[in-house]
């Protein structure tokens, strides 16, 4: 994951509601998928590895957060071990076989989700997490982006 991807996705986890983190959870996922692919393209195991191990950390946090109380969240707790089940095969055997599977499931995950999240209007989970300011400064071939984060902390 670059350094800019990482940016982009705290942006969007400072600023998302609860179903909003649910998604980016899933781009996430499928950014580790794909980087594990580029890896093992380039016979790198032991970065294929890392990040089936980075995507299979990201798969356990959406396990947490699951209420286990409904069936929906039985029904994707089934569909998140499942998916453990074939990253955990594919570090073993480090073979990209079966990650079309997994990464078809968090696909169709993540379609769901974004059309839940377009009903959902509830305020961001982070509160006081700061503004972003886009535009304001331009560095060489880029646009920086100013973080305004002096609502947060304790003022003396």
């Amino acid at each position: 994951m670059t350094k800019e991807e990482i940016q982009i996705y705290t942006r969007r986890i400072s600023n998302g509601n609860k179903t909003d983190l649910v998604v980016t959870t899933y781009d996430i996922i499928l950014t580790y998928f794909h980087d594990a692919r580029s890896a093992i393209e380039r016979k790198e195991e032991g970065q294929f590895v890392w990040n089936l191990k980075k995507a299979a950390d990201f798969i356990n946090e959406l396990i947490h957060a699951l209420d286990c109380q409904y069936q929906i969240g039985k029904d994707l707790l089934s569909l998140y071990r499942y998916i453990q089940n074939i990253l955990t095969q594919c570090m073993i055997k480090k073979t990209e076989s079966g990650l079309d599977s997994a990464e078809n499931i968090i696909t169709k995950l993540k379609a769901s989700f974004s059309e839940v999240a377009k009903q959902d209007h509830s305020g961001p989970v982070i509160q006081h997490g700061g503004q972003v300011y886009a535009g304001i400064t331009y560095g060489r071939g880029t646009l920086n982006e100013l973080y305004d984060n002096s609502s947060r902390g304790f003022k003396a």
